[in-house]
């Protein structure tokens, strides 16, 4: 069985020097992680427009749940565990099935950061008017280009060959989700980050309703929520994007065959805070309480475009969730950047991955 509430010195020392806002945890090797507790929170009192009660990050199989655990540092591997740790290159190149075995290889509450997860925190921060900076221009933010960190490859930030994803903690606390030295460390750019409990199949979402991360990914309920495109795709093999998506109960146009994964020519982007829906369409509660979509379609909320970021689209065939951004994506990372056209399969030294756990 894991030690993980064992009150040892390193505990002792990292919740006394973060204020009790990071704490240190263990697996069933003993692998400590550093990691920040969120605090559940009501919906209603981040917005009206999400509903009422506790946020769905905050309760497991119906269950409410007091805090959940994020790592404080993207994923490093140790003995096909996955660990958060400071200053420490992240582990890229992994697919989403991979990623998420490291997160559970490590006892019972451990799991790969999900989407519902990531959404809580990034409600929070718009609820607070944080918009975190990251590495998103090479090794510096490109919101304030003075703001750099250490890079990988040593080279100086903003040249653009090399390998220029920075070392995890090497940035300025602006790059921490809260802005400040004790919050969760470039969340936003660098790597963009595989996030579970989310998935496309043929432009339908899938997700439970709560974050129960022990529920097997067959039994997640398909929702009454599809991503339509503006205009129609054309099989040419020429990379280009096709209008744009649309939230919807139906699907007219399509990226692609259905049922087909292997497309990458066609894909549909917009600004997160941008979405909009079918004419007559009511954005189901769920999808704003989950950061799928904005609080109100086309931007209209002001809290809804505290989320900066870009939505990207393929509804052929299924895919799985990526956030963040990268580090060459600019204005199109963020909180509110979703990538929903990759297969589970795709593998890229550009993705990384957070554990989380919660009992």
């Amino acid at each position: 069985m894991p030690t993980i509430f064992v009150k040892d010195s390193y505990r002792a020392a990292v919740e006394a020097a973060s204020g009790g806002h990071q704490t240190v945890l263990y697996d069933d090797k003993g692998f400590p992680s550093i990691m920040n507790v969120i605090p559940k929170f009501n919906m209603e009192d981040m917005d009206p427009a999400l509903g009422t009660g506790v946020h769905p990050a905050f309760i497991k199989g119906g269950v409410q749940k007091s805090e959940i655990f994020v790592g404080t540092y993207p994923s490093i591997v140790a003995d096909d565990r996955a660990v958060s740790m400071p200053m420490v290159p992240a582990l890229g190149g992994k697919t989403f099935d991979q990623a998420r075995t490291y997160c559970k290889n490590k006892g019972p509450g451990w799991h790969m950061l999900t989407n519902h997860e990531w959404a809580a925190i990034a409600i929070w921060l718009a609820k607070k008017g944080i918009k975190p900076n990251g590495n998103t221009n090479y090794g510096r933010s490109h919101k304030a280009l003075y703001e750099t960190g250490v890079r990988e490859d040593g080279a100086a930030p903003g040249l653009t060959s090399g390998t220029p994803y920075t070392i995890p903690g090497s940035g300025p606390i602006t790059w921490n989700h809260d802005q400040t030295a004790n919050g969760i460390v470039d969340l936003i750019g660098n790597r963009s980050t595989w996030v579970d409990l989310l998935k496309l199949v043929d432009g339908r979402v899938y997700c439970p309703a709560d974050n129960n991360f022990d529920l097997a990914e067959a039994d997640w309920p398909a929702q009454n929520v599809f991503f339509d495109v503006s205009a129609a795709y054309s099989d040419d093999g020429v990379t280009q994007q096709y209008g744009y998506p649309i939230l919807s109960d139906a699907i007219i146009n399509r990226t692609g065959a259905p049922g087909v994964i292997g497309t990458y020519d066609d894909y549909t982007t917009v600004a997160w805070a941008s979405l909009v829906n079918k004419a007559g369409f009511v954005t189901p509660a769920l999808m704003k309480q989950l950061l799928i979509a904005p609080i109100e379609p086309a931007g209209v909320s002001d809290f809804s475009k505290m989320s900066e970021g870009t939505l990207y689209i393929r509804n052929n065939g299924e895919r799985l969730p990526l956030r963040s951004g990268y580090y060459y994506n600019g204005s199109n990372a963020g909180a509110g950047c979703l990538y929903l056209h990759y297969p589970r399969s795709f593998q890229s030294g550009g993705i990384e991955f957070r554990v989380a756990f919660c009992l």
